[in-house]
């Protein structure tokens, strides 16, 4: 398990990671680190897996070079989910504003060291909630003039292309840059089988 662990999962912690990198980052490679984890049940789990992003966004900063291009800096993904216990579409007007802030301080501490922060990708049915959250943070003056800020899009996700093209004009109405990343997506299996439940005519996915 631990051979096979290692083929997907760089290190147990942020340490780990830098550490097993560090033959690629002399060679001019950069990496997106991505802490996985369970969704937040409790207002403390989210307030813990809160704490873990921002340590881990430290000790990126106090490893890395805060002069070189920010393309070429190292980024930290995380999950909404991780960060409040309804991350949901009904219950959209109490989490997206509390994401927003938490996100948002979490971006001034990349901002501040040259890092970039990426927004993981969810299952479909979060995906609405998750882009009223980008959006707030890309209206926020505190975000002005940095480009580190970006989202993970699920190629597989038949609204793939809309996903981009509405990120792209709320990021030109506010002339913010924004990074996108392109992933083919981890929720197949589930977000099939969740369709056939509810009686879908189709898949949200490919």
């Amino acid at each position: 398990m631990k051979i096979l662990g290692g083929q997907f999962v760089y290190g147990r912690t942020i340490e780990e990671s830098l550490k097993r990198a560090a033959p690629e980052r002399a060679k001019g490679l950069t990496h997106s680190f991505d802490m996985l984890g369970e969704a937040a049940m409790t207002d403390a789990d989210a307030a813990r897996y809160f704490s873990a992003y921002k340590r881990a966004l430290l000790h990126l900063a106090e490893t890395s070079d805060h002069t070189q291009d920010l393309h070429r800096s190292p980024a930290l993904s995380v999950k909404l989910s991780a960060l409040h216990p309804r991350y949901e579409f009904a219950q959209r007007e109490i989490c997206v504003p509390e994401l927003a802030t938490r996100i948002l301080e979490l971006c001034a501490v990349a901002k501040s060291a040259n890092i970039g922060l990426t927004i993981d990708a969810e299952e479909a049915d979060r995906l609405e909630v998750s882009l009223l959250v980008i959006e707030t943070v890309l209206a926020s003056e505190s975000i002005r003039d940095w480009a580190g800020f970006g989202l993970a899009v699920q190629a597989y996700q038949r609204r793939a292309i809309e996903v981009i093209e509405r990120i792209a004009q709320t990021a030109q109405r506010h002339q913010q840059q924004i990074t996108v990343r392109l992933v083919k997506g981890a929720y197949w299996d589930s977000e099939i089988k969740r369709a056939q439940e509810l009686g879908l005519r189709s898949y949200p996915v490919f």
